[in-house]
């Protein structure tokens, strides 16, 4: 469990951070690259970075449950699949506390800083619509597996507009049942009212009442349970992701917390 209360002390820090790690971002990714093995120095300076937005945020309060599941595949590559719901999503995700790659459309790759930081990570940048780039997505993919290092992927394959689960694409099932790895479901609610897209480059960063974020890990899915059937499989993983999407958003309301309802973009 993670939770950030607001306080002059926490407000100072948030802000400082904003120039400060991205700043140093790029020098310590370098370093990070060079010394660490298969890139578990540079996962953890990134997650300090990336996570700091949410953790150390004096307005959001996030909490993260099913960290048990997590660890029953700690020393097997997985693949995460998670539902969208805003920009932070990705930042919110490096709270699970394990080691993992992750796809990315490519335009993401030419943020400075950023951008920078994932390349030196190695995580995997895709061209929506491109086939040849869909084809080198997976063969990268395949690589990361096959050396031991977790996927994230988000199988809406964009922000869902309303916040609820859209329609999964079969990518990461048929990933999953290739190199013959389990996929663990993550459920997240109250993202979208953290940083929402609005029209154009109209962004909402603070929406006046602080952010109630819930970040779930779901018992861990094999694929060889569905023999060849990815259908079967992505059909299994999006309706126990939605049943639980339903319970977090029910406890969320029960408690006095405010969960997504609002239109991202």
């Amino acid at each position: 469990h993670f939770s950030c209360q607001s306080c002059s002390g926490a407000t100072l820090s948030f802000i400082l951070s904003l120039s400060v790690f991205p700043s140093q971002s790029s020098f310590v990714s370098c370093i990070c690259s060079m010394i660490g093995r298969e890139g578990s120095l540079l996962h953890w300076w990134t997650t300090q970075w990336a996570y700091h937005y949410h953790h150390w945020n004096p307005f959001c309060q996030t909490t993260i449950l099913g960290r048990e599941n997590i660890k029953k595949v700690r020393d097997n590559a997985v693949i995460f699949v998670c539902n969208h719901q805003s920009t932070t999503d990705i930042m919110l995700l490096y709270g699970i506390e394990t080691h993992f790659k992750w796809v990315s459309k490519s335009s993401n790759f030419m943020i400075p800083f950023i951008g920078w930081n994932m390349w030196m990570n190695d995580y995997v940048p895709v061209k929506r619509g491109d086939k040849d780039s869909v084809h080198k997505m997976f063969e990268h993919c395949k690589k990361h597996l096959k050396a031991g290092n977790s996927l994230v992927f988000f199988p809406e394959g964009s922000r869902s507009t309303d916040g609820q689960i859209k329609a999964f694409k079969p990518g990461a099932f048929s990933l999953a049942m290739e190199a013959k790895v389990p996929i663990v479901p993550l459920v997240l609610d109250g993202s979208a009212d953290c940083l929402t897209a609005g029209k154009g480059m109209t962004v909402a960063i603070y929406n006046g009442g602080g952010w109630n974020i819930t970040l779930k890990a779901l018992e861990p899915i094999y694929p060889d349970k569905f023999g060849n059937s990815v259908e079967s499989l992505m059909e299994k993983v999006r309706n126990i992701m939605v049943e639980d999407f339903e319970k977090i958003k029910s406890d969320n309301i029960a408690k006095g917390k405010k969960s997504t309802s609002k239109k991202l973009r």
